[in-house]
């Protein structure tokens, strides 16, 4: 299991960047380096080494410096997730709402998948703001 946070309010480069997380506040043994899961402090990228069903779940608080939609999700090698999209309108810039996605996810055989979060380009048909974010918070724990 792993918790990584970004505490420290953070714009991406893009409508299209991951989001890096500076800190791993909890790591078991086998979240380590030849573990099923790996991630480099300060890294956008977990890759799960291990077939299994995990559980990710993730929280931010997101703005933008201009008015309009943001999108966040959870990304499977940059694929997004169903049921990831997390969407929130800025009515006033600067001004943080939260957001939320929480996704069971299997991975099989042999086979190895690396998860980012980040932010979306459109949400339907609308395009997106750059979206800042602070206090976001990832867990991707194995259940099974």
């Amino acid at each position: 299991m792993i918790n990584s946070v970004q505490e420290t309010a953070l714009t991406l480069d893009s409508n299209t960047s991951n989001i890096p997380f500076a800190s791993d506040v909890v790591r078991t043994r086998s979240a380590n380096c030849c573990g099923f899961l790996n991630h480099s402090v300060g890294g956008t990228q977990y890759q799960i080494t291990n077939a299994g069903i995990y559980e990710i779940m993730f929280n931010t608080n997101v703005t933008s410096a201009t008015v309009g939609a943001t999108a966040l999700g959870i990304k499977a090698n940059g694929e997004l997730l169903s049921g990831t999209e997390m969407d929130y309108t800025v009515a006033t810039a600067n001004v943080y709402g939260n957001v939320s996605a929480n996704r069971l996810y299997r991975v099989c055989g042999n086979g190895s998948v690396t998860i980012t979060v980040g932010s979306l380009p459109t949400s339907g048909a609308t395009a997106t703001q750059i979206p800042a974010i602070k206090n976001a918070s990832l867990i991707i724990k194995k259940i099974a």
